[in-house]
């Protein structure tokens, strides 16, 4: 079988990768590719996939769904079929039952790809394509500080619509990370230095890293976690 998973350590016919202490692990995932992986999906899964309006769009819903359970049980040394999912309070999606707590996970998605992070502690991803639309500038008046503002405006990410994306991935990841939900927005900063960081409520939050990266010309992602992310280049399994 052809995947469309680039991912950070190794081939995904191994199985048992470690992740220690507050590693994150990255998997950057083509939900165009071929692949036939509906029977790892559970029934609402398949059900959700079969309500949106456009084809194409449950395809990649289903597609990342799938490819998040493969990359679990590759972890778990387990059958992705056989993982089932629930709420944290906070709103986190976690694994359920006697699985609880043993691995944090994130999945984003954007057009034709997704992004997944793993880690022991919790974590959070986001991946956007950069794309101008209209109301970039209202999302920056209401849900940007004033020094993110300012930082846009000098250029950061090369072009305006590159810089906001910048910053909204990672305030995104960051939000994911914590549970601290959308509401956060206004109060989540990304930090741009030679080393990313996030300041939240207005003090800085230097037990999270800042993994900041393009994964595409039309595409930028981030990772949040206690550690740094890795990211590699294209593998298949």
């Amino acid at each position: 079988m052809r995947s469309g998973c680039a991912w950070q350590r190794a081939d995904l016919t191994r199985s048992g990768d470690e992740l220690t202490g507050s590693t994150v692990h990255g998997w950057l995932i083509d939900l165009d590719a071929p692949a036939d992986l509906d029977a790892l999906l559970s029934a609402s899964e398949r059900d959700r996939a079969a309500s949106y309006l456009r084809p194409r769009d449950g395809a990649r819903f289903a597609m990342s769904r799938a490819w998040l359970r493969m990359i679990l049980g590759r972890y778990l040394e387990t059958q992705a079929a056989d993982l089932a999912f629930a709420r944290a309070p906070d709103g986190r999606p976690v694994l359920a039952g006697r699985r609880n707590g043993w691995l944090h996970f994130s999945l984003s998605r954007a057009g034709g790809r997704a992004l997944v992070a793993l880690s022991r502690a919790p974590v959070g991803a986001d991946i956007e394509r950069v794309e101008a639309r209209a109301g970039l500038a209202d999302l920056v008046a209401g849900r940007f500080s004033g020094a993110e503002a300012a930082c846009l405006a000098d250029g950061c990410g090369g072009t305006p619509t590159h810089g906001f994306y910048r910053h909204w991935t990672v305030k995104e990841a960051y939000l994911k990370a914590t549970g601290h939900g959308l509401s956060g927005l206004r109060d989540t900063e990304l930090i741009c230095a030679a080393r990313p960081a996030v300041r939240f409520a207005g003090q800085a939050a230097p037990d999270w890293q800042v993994t900041l990266f393009a994964p595409a010309a039309d595409c930028v992602a981030a990772i949040v976690g206690r550690g740094p992310g890795t990211r590699g280049g294209p593998a298949s399994g």
